[in-house]
């Protein structure tokens, strides 16, 4: 009895022990992590955001907060970020960059997309994934599934099977649908805001209306009903993050 008792007293100490170090070890690299993390963010969103530009420019980030817009990624416990890209000929914006998350077979698959303005996908890369190796982990493989994603809208951002023009890889329905719904869900939940147009960026004007000038004379009441305030679409803030 003796024996069972001093040998369950050790498992204990040997359970602290290792808690404790686990504990200090991650204490230490979490921040690191987190840096790396988002060093390897900001890079994905620069090369997706390349397609957005002329050749030899370069992309510049804000993030955004848009008014109305719904988060499709609840159920990943996760949330939809939105960044507008912009550049020196276009600094009221050239299109956006977001995170799309979707629960795959063993995991959920983050992946960084650009979009311009019309909400046509300019460029895909996968963030995380953690899928079964060499069969959905080679969503890695851009030519395996992403680059596919290239030029289509949010109505065509479906698998063949489920009515849209993208073919899943092979043995990995479960994979290419959650990376290809993601992003429909998001374009979606985007164009719903009012981020989308066609004949630009509207609603992304900073600039306040001029002052009417006290000298002219006010317009009489009743054609005073007639006018309404279009409202911001969204508040832009410094700089670019997800």
């Amino acid at each position: 009895m003796g024996e069972m008792i001093k040998l369950g007293v050790v498992l204990m100490l040997v359970a602290l022990i290792a808690a404790v170090a686990l504990g200090l070890v991650n204490s230490q690299t979490a921040p690191i992590i987190a840096v790396q993390q988002e060093m390897a963010k900001q890079e994905a969103m620069s090369r997706v955001a390349l397609n957005l530009v002329q050749d030899g420019d370069s992309p510049a980030f804000d993030s955004i907060a848009v008014e109305g817009l719904e988060n499709p990624y609840a159920s990943a416990d996760e949330l939809l970020s939105v960044v507008r890209v912009t550049n020196d000929a276009h600094p009221e914006g050239i299109g956006f960059v977001f995170v799309a998350y979707g629960k795959g077979y063993s995991s959920t698959i983050q992946t960084m997309v650009a979009v311009d303005s019309d909400g046509i996908i300019a460029g895909t890369t996968i963030l995380y994934q953690s899928e079964t190796p060499g069969l959905g982990a080679n969503i890695e493989q851009p030519a395996r599934l992403i680059t596919h994603l290239d030029g289509l809208d949010a109505p065509d951002c479906m698998l063949t099977k489920d009515g849209g023009r993208i073919d899943s890889m092979t043995g990995c329905t479960i994979t290419s649908r959650a990376v290809v719904n993601s992003i429909r869900e998001g374009l979606e939940a985007m164009e719903s805001a009012g981020l989308f147009d066609d004949a630009g960026m509207v609603g992304w004007q900073v600039d306040p209306p001029p002052e009417q000038d006290e000298s002219i004379e006010e317009a009489p009441a009743a054609s005073d009903s007639t006018m309404e305030e279009t409202p911001d679409v969204g508040a832009v803030s410094e700089g670019g993050s997800l």
